[in-house]
């Protein structure tokens, strides 16, 4: 039976943190390896989680934020300077609204090895999409949509199928509340939220304990993973984190998202 693996790489933020890396989400669907988002240190996670950088066919990216975007340029160099690495298989970037022009910016400053790194990139911006790949019995889909925090923000919705089977997954990126990242949920066998911040300490374009349970329950998710956590909301304690979230989302499995967690589906 084919693999259908979702793995939490980072679970962190942009502040420092020994045990949080900051965000990055791998998923396994067959032959297929997928990443939405690549904060800094990323590679180097993946590494130690024995996921490998070099197998990967798709990377999405929700926004330009540094702790969501930081290892796209040290894995394009990874994938071309590797000695006895030769890739030849083409690799899909997936990005929000002015993807493309930002790639074009960095190849200027850093060199044309951005957008030719010496193996075929198709480069796809949230209005291409839904992308997706097809290899007979394995294919996945991937489809951005928009969320509230900077401008260009997107979150994405993944269906991964195999053997048969079929699962959904949503992933925020970072958001606050509102009807596009319930549009963007609704139904799916797995949400991935983020969690940033504790209830009475909100920030704009983030969400609460209790923001992402109202969130799940109104999309009807029958899983639900938190992760990006700044310091405050983790004070709390996993206990009060999960009785806030219940409130609103009584009914489905919730987990404390930790870098290294895996769920099969």
């Amino acid at each position: 039976m084919e693999t259908l693996r979702y793995t939490l790489v980072g679970s962190g933020t942009t502040v420092p943190d020994a045990e949080r890396g900051p965000s990055a989400h791998h998923f396994t669907c067959g032959d297929f390896a997928l990443l939405c988002d690549l904060g800094s240190g990323t590679l180097r996670r993946m590494a130690g989680l024995g996921l490998p950088y070099d197998t990967l066919d798709l990377v999405a990216v929700t926004h330009r934020h540094q702790d969501h975007i930081a290892d796209l340029l040290p894995l394009l160099f990874a994938l071309r300077n590797t000695p006895g690495l030769r890739r030849v298989q083409p690799l899909a970037l997936v990005g929000y609204p002015g993807f493309k022009g930002d790639l074009h910016r960095l190849a200027e400053v850093f060199g044309p090895w951005v957008l030719d790194p010496g193996f075929p990139l198709d480069i796809w911006e949230s209005d291409d999409t839904p992308i997706e790949l097809d290899r007979g019995d394995v294919w996945v889909e991937i489809e951005a949509l928009p969320v509230i925090h900077s401008p260009e923000a997107v979150g994405y919705r993944l269906t991964l199928g195999a053997d048969g089977r079929e699962v959904t997954v949503a992933y925020t990126g970072d958001t606050e509340e509102g009807p596009e990242v319930v549009a963007l949920a609704r139904d799916a066998d797995l949400l991935i939220a983020e969690c940033s911040m504790a209830d009475g300490q909100a920030a704009p374009g983030h969400l609460t304990p209790r923001a992402v349970g109202r969130l799940a329950g109104e999309a009807s998710v029958r899983r639900l993973v938190v992760t990006h956590f700044y310091p405050s909301v983790l004070t709390l304690g996993w206990t009060e984190i999960e009785r806030r979230i219940r409130e609103s989302y009584p009914q489905a499995p919730v987990e404390l998202g930790a870098d290294g967690l895996e769920i099969d589906f």
